[in-house]
């Protein structure tokens, strides 16, 4: 391999550097479509099966239904707390006896 190989092999793999960071710097923040390199963009409703769709609208609304039950054993659960504890506090006034020296304030 001589001298000017090698220098081929530099220009080459500069330039090659010099423009993946100016399409990195230039072209794909400001030019290129970001959603679609992404692959975020949006497909049309004519683009789904209808056999998918109905399999989707049939997890969207099992996940809805998981969602009310979970939601009303959460209430529940926040009910059956309470009722402990207004009974704890009803215990807790019926064990505070009055103070001795109540008899002594002066009203």
């Amino acid at each position: 391999m001589s001298r000017t190989d090698g220098r081929k092999l530099v220009a080459i793999a500069t330039t090659l550097t010099i423009s993946a960071l100016g399409i990195g710097t230039i072209y794909l923040p400001f030019i290129a479509d970001r959603d679609k390199l992404r692959g975020l963009f949006e497909e049309g409703e004519e683009s789904i099966p209808e056999g998918a769709r109905k399999e989707i609208q049939a997890i969207i609304k099992k996940e809805k239904e998981q969602a009310q039950e979970l939601a009303k054993q959460q209430q529940m659960f926040d009910e059956q707390e309470k009722r402990e504890e207004e009974e704890r506090q009803k215990q807790q006034q019926s064990k505070r006896a009055g103070s001795m020296w109540s008899s002594f304030r002066r009203g």
